[in-house]
């Protein structure tokens, strides 16, 4: 792997795992601390995948002596996210795990404006008394431990990072692609709102709202003390570790032996008409659609305009759709039913919330067809069947994202687009 410049870095370095101590690495010369082997690792999450990366690397980088926590709650409390997450924690060995969905912060916003500027301090003091009773409880000490998370975009990480200031904050992906091409360009939107926030905002209201409540909403410089990576290296801290010997097939599998039996009997059983089915095995892996209809009208145009231009290659294939995890509504059924109707292949249905991930060691598909899913770039490099994207959402994303038009050529290389 070649080094990419870090925002806000000179450099960036990457390292070859050296776990000691429940996988903390003692480098001072990096974080300007003196080693600490951790007593505990705090991991946080909001959805099925990133749970699923935790489960991963938690399997494969083991706490040896050290205690592991969650802090987790279900984004948009989604029944079915929920119910998978829970069954994963519940088999997941964890010494505790704090569930915030009911914290204060997290209530619906009621508040007008001015009103907000008392409630929002109210709120964070409140669910920083809860975690310091739960962290208590349990006996964590913040200095002697290390915060796993992923971005900064969700509550559950801003939050945790900004109230445990005094611990160890280790980097790691939201997605199994992820450090990839598209991390500086996140990164540097995630920091944005700060830099174009108003000076009063920046110099009045920020100081006043971690005075009141503890909690540290400065974004001008996020740093982490160290940053596991599966691909590039992260823009995140100055020390990545390179973790992409754990994307294999043999490692995803291991993972997966490790899931609740009942999760894995369901996915044996989904899959079992599948594997069986005529080829080529073609996987069509979908975004979320939403309520409307225009990201399903989107792909019915999309997948029919493929199966006019290259008819000769997928001529009597099963074509598999693999639908997004943190689906919601009725558009994908709806999809999968015109599919039936109007594309000559035998047509199957993965509604299961499991990352494909897990399923490509039985899976073994021979294309995989998405847009710019982040799924793309491990098919590519466990060459798991030919890895594709839509050129009409490719065309569709650039639009957009305009600034996409920086990471995206590197993105695509070894990825097909049709």
């Amino acid at each position: 792997m070649t080094n990419t410049p870090a925002i806000g870095a000179e450099s960036t370095t990457m390292q070859a795992p050296a776990i000691a101590d429940g996988g903390h690495l003692r480098n001072p010369a990096v974080s300007g601390r003196i080693p600490i082997a951790p007593s505990a690792r705090i991991f946080t999450t909001c959805d099925v995948t990133h749970l699923l990366v935790i489960q991963h690397l938690r399997r494969h980088l083991p706490a040896g002596s050290t205690r592991d926590y969650l802090i987790w709650f279900p984004t948009e409390n989604n029944r079915d996210i929920d119910e998978l997450m829970t069954s994963v924690i519940s088999s997941a060995d964890f010494a505790d795990s704090l569930d915030i969905r009911h914290g204060a912060s997290l209530q619906p916003r009621t508040h007008g404006r001015m009103q907000w500027l008392l409630e929002a301090p109210r709120r964070l003091r409140a669910d920083a008394a809860m975690l310091h009773r739960w962290m208590d409880r349990n006996g964590i000490a913040e200095e002697t431990t290390e915060l796993w998370t992923a971005e900064p975009f969700h509550f559950n990480v801003v939050f945790a990072r900004g109230m445990l200031r005094r611990a160890i904050h280790v980097k790691i992906p939201h997605c199994f692609n992820f450090e990839d091409a598209m991390s500086p360009s996140l990164k540097d939107s995630t920091e944005a709102p700060w830099r174009e926030a108003s000076w009063a905002k920046k110099h009045i209201y920020f100081p006043w709202l971690r005075w009141t409540s503890g909690m540290n909403m400065r974004l001008d410089k996020i740093v982490y003390d160290r940053a596991y990576t599966f691909a590039a290296p992260s823009p995140w801290s100055a020390n990545s570790v390179d973790l992409s010997s754990l994307i294999s097939v043999d490692a995803f599998a291991s993972t997966y032996r490790s899931l609740p039996s009942a999760m894995r009997a369901e996915v044996d059983a989904a899959l079992r008409p599948i594997r069986a089915g005529a080829k080529p095995l073609v996987l069509l892996l979908l975004l979320g659609f939403g309520t409307g209809d225009e990201f399903r009208e989107l792909y019915q145009r999309s997948i029919a305009r493929l199966f006019t231009e290259h008819a000769a290659e997928l001529r009597n294939c099963t074509l598999v759709v693999k639908v997004h995890p943190n689906t919601q509504g009725d558009q994908e059924r709806v999809f999968t039913e015109w599919l039936k109707t109007n594309v000559p292949a035998q047509i199957h249905e993965i509604r299961h919330r499991l990352n494909l991930e897990f399923m490509l060691p039985q899976l073994k598909p021979d294309y995989v067809i998405a847009g710019l899913c982040g799924s793309l770039p491990i098919v590519r490099d466990l060459r798991a069947g030919r890895a594709i994207v839509l050129a009409e959402f490719l065309d569709f994303y650039l639009a957009e994202n305009t600034k996409a038009r920086q990471w995206v050529p590197q993105f695509l290389q070894g990825i097909e687009v049709w």
